[in-house]
């Protein structure tokens, strides 16, 4: 593609584009995706007021040299490959599906394709001494953003560094400037303004482009091995060889849901929204279980096979699953609360000898993926089964309450209640014991990886993104016949204090905390800065976004007809399709072995944390077969309303559905005053992979004294507001948050 005509052809159109004129009427269905990333709308309302953006005037930055620095957390993971890491840790050389060879040196594909598409050149200036994103920009800020003598032109950062860099310093470009040379990554904002805002700092200026690890779609799921709910709990008799020798840790889980209740709950029914009545009274489930003489493998399946029975009814009397009660956790209607989660969760720990094989297994219902606290944060933020809002935040564990100001979960009851609940699990046996430092079951800090339990025959449940674990699918070793993980709606809970059981998430894909931008010493050659701007806006466009969500198509990586890509439907839109070459490779041991991160970054050198929407229709395209009937059950209930979840509109008029800033628009003396008094505030919470987080503790422990502070159960919110100063932050944070909904 010639660069110069492509932008000549959208100058027009950079000219005349207005918030204004890229107002669309809001779909019917919140789930409703644009056909592309540069033409985007997630239903948000355009602003009243006419705003123009006049181009700079810029030479043609055709043949220019950018000086750039990308990486995303290791060698493995550059532009170009590296020898001994990656697509070469033990091969010389790689091909991709065309046949091209590669080899130490040689830029991937997608970077390949790049350059020769807009001819340009990149003078690879990645570090190799650092490899982690955040720790290469602190080190460029310090030598000045040069790099051997050459001044860098593009780099990558954490966005609240890069933003201050750019108020404080004056290092990086102001890309608000050139929003009129940038037509799609503009069109973009304009179509959503809520992410507009996001990524400004307080005067409205733009220091960089955002990455979006997918946009407007679920993130995580909560993902069970299917064949054993169905091997538990269909049929129409007790299975008599279920175990009667194995007991909890403790019986210490007491009742969450309310004694008694009445409500109707959405489910999907064939391809509309159907419903289905939650029942009981007397006492909920676990109370049935607790109040046992014998609580063990059989008497459990038994309470959870009776109670599904008599809870959920069709109008004429008879049990609404039938036999297949199976379905009460998994598919469209899919209709659970946390107490009968948990319930499965002890069906299956007490159960080893019928599930496993082996009565001296001790299973594990549930566990985070590693030892390392960013893992672990995907127990707490399981804690949304509990009517917990802010813990599947994208800033923090912040939320926008009832009253339209932003909230942080540790501040509330819910919270709480929520890692009490976590720990009485924690202690039944039905978390991973000592799941922060246990060297054993792969739950290492040295690369293993916990979902490798499913390969064990030990792991039930886990709270994680679905292609990569069910991708376990693809690599079981031996065991049950019928193996199965799957994704599956989130538990029923309420959020308005018991009026409605909703499924509902905030694990909503939006703004990322990194992305790259361009240095100020870039716009002393317009040349230079000319085609920087084009790159950062030919990833908006919708060839862009193709090429670094998908791969090159003249490398093999997409499956063609003639000249024209070929497409499927992904979501109520047409997406490439990956040919049947890229997921062979994919699918092989030696190259992507399943997991299509890892294969993307380190063969292809796409879905890199650069200013660019990764299109999800591609790892829809990787999701383990079997996974699909599954997966595509729960799209069903975002296409149907039937899970809630925020959104990215900005005129909601319940705030349960607001999603949070990833950054707020604070100044700079804000800022100052932040890093320098909320020190221990952030500790506490850390969540560096390597550090202990509080709430680890407090799932493993229960209420207590830990890092010196008082985290009694009475005393956990002074603690939290008073002595780690949360209530003074979060006035600054609304402070920052009035102000954002000014950039809109």
């Amino acid at each position: 593609m010639n660069s110069k005509k492509l932008l000549t052809s959208l100058v027009a159109l950079a000219s005349i584009v207005t918030l204004a004129s890229c107002q669309k009427t809001p779909a019917s269905s919140e789930s409703s995706k644009p056909s592309t990333p540069a033409a985007s709308d997630s239903g948000s309302s355009a602003s009243s007021s006419v705003k123009t953006y006049t181009p700079v005037d810029l030479p043609d930055g055709d043949g220019s040299t950018l000086e750039m620095s990308v990486t995303y957390k290791d060698n493995a993971t550059r532009m170009r490959f590296v020898s001994g890491s990656g697509a070469l840790k033990s091969a010389t050389t790689y091909s991709d599906p065309k046949g091209n060879s590669y080899e130490a040196g040689d830029f991937k594909p997608a970077w390949k394709a790049m350059q020769e598409r807009l001819d340009f050149t990149i003078d690879d200036q990645t570090p190799t001494q650092e490899q982690d994103i955040n720790k290469n920009f602190s080190a460029q800020v310090t030598n000045g953003f040069k790099s051997n003598g050459k001044t860098l032109n593009i780099v990558q950062g954490d966005s609240s560094q890069i933003i201050s860099e750019g108020t404080t310093n004056n290092t990086i470009v102001d890309l608000s400037k050139y929003l009129g040379n940038m037509p799609h990554f503009l069109k973009f904002l304009n179509d959503n303004p809520v992410v507009k805002a996001t990524i400004s700092d307080a005067n409205g200026h733009i220091y960089y482009a955002p990455y979006f690890d997918g946009y407007d779609d679920l993130e995580r799921m909560l993902i069970l091995r299917q064949d054993w709910v169905e091997k538990l709990l269909d049929g129409d008799t007790l299975p008599t060889t279920l175990d009667t020798g194995k007991s909890l840790l403790s019986k210490a889980y007491t009742p969450f849901m309310p004694e008694s209740l009445d409500k109707k709950i959405d489910i999907v029914d064939g391809n509309a929204k159907g419903s289905v009545t939650k029942k009981y009274s007397g006492g909920s489930l676990i109370k049935k279980m607790n109040d046992l003489s014998a609580l063990n493998g059989s008497t459990a399946v038994k309470a959870l096979r009776d109670w599904i029975d008599a809870t959920y009814k069709k109008a004429d009397g008879t049990p609404f699953y039938g036999t297949k009660r199976s379905e009460l956790f998994i598919g469209g209607k899919a209709a659970y609360d946390v107490d009968e989660l948990v319930a499965l969760f002890r069906c299956v720990y007490l159960n080893p000898g019928y599930l496993s094989g082996k009565a001296d297994n001790t299973l594990i219902p549930f566990f985070p993926r590693s030892n390392q606290t960013d893992r672990n944060a995907d127990l707490w933020r399981f804690a949304q089964a509990f009517g917990v809002r802010g813990v599947e935040s994208r800033n923090g564990y912040l939320f926008v309450g009832s009253d339209g100001k932003l909230h942080d979960c540790r501040d509330t009851d819910e919270f709480i209640n929520a890692v009490e609940k976590l720990h009485q699990m924690y202690s039944e046996g039905l978390i991973a014991q000592n799941f922060d430092t246990q060297s054993g079951l792969s739950l290492t800090k040295d690369g293993g990886d916990a979902r490798d339990l499913y390969n064990k025959n030990l792991g039930f449940a886990i709270y994680d993104y679905n292609q990569t674990t069910v991708a376990y699918n693809d690599k079981y070793k031996g065991g049950q016949e019928g193996f199965l993980i799957v994704p599956t709606v989130p538990a029923v809970a309420s959020f308005d204090g018991g009026n409605t059981y909703i499924h509902y998430s905030e694990s909503w894909r939006s703004v990322k905390t990194q992305g790259w931008c361009i240095t100020s010493a870039t716009e002393k050659d317009k040349k230079v800065l000319s085609k920087a701007l084009e790159l950062f806006d030919y990833l908006y466009s919708e060839e862009g976004n193709e090429l670094m969500s998908y791969g090159p198509k003249e490398y093999g990586y997409l499956a063609m007809d003639g000249d024209a890509v070929k497409k499927i439907d992904y979501q109520g839109k047409k997406v490439p399709q990956l040919s049947d070459a890229t997921k062979a490779q994919l699918a092989n041991k030696d190259i992507g072995n399943s997991n299509y991160t890892n294969y993307y970054r380190y063969f292809v050198g796409a879905t890199y944390p650069v200013g660019y929407v990764k299109e999800q229709g591609m790892e829809y395209q990787t999701v383990s077969a079997k996974a699909i009937p599954a997966f595509d059950q729960v799209n069903k209930a975002i296409e149907l309303g039937v899970l809630q979840h925020v959104n990215h509109k900005k005129d909601n008029a319940n705030h349960l559905y607001d999603i949070v800033p990833t950054t707020l628009p604070f100044n700079t003396s804000e800022q100052n005053t932040i890093s320098k008094t909320y020190t221990d505030l952030n500790t506490v919470f850390t969540m560096d992979k390597k550090s202990e987080n509080v709430i680890e503790d407090l799932i493993k422990g229960g209420f207590g004294t830990y890092m010196n502070f008082d985290f009694s159960k009475a005393n956990f919110k002074t603690t939290v507001d008073t002595s780690l100063k949360l209530s003074s932050y979060l006035t600054y944070c609304n402070t920052a948050y009035d102000r954002f909904k000014t950039l809109w």
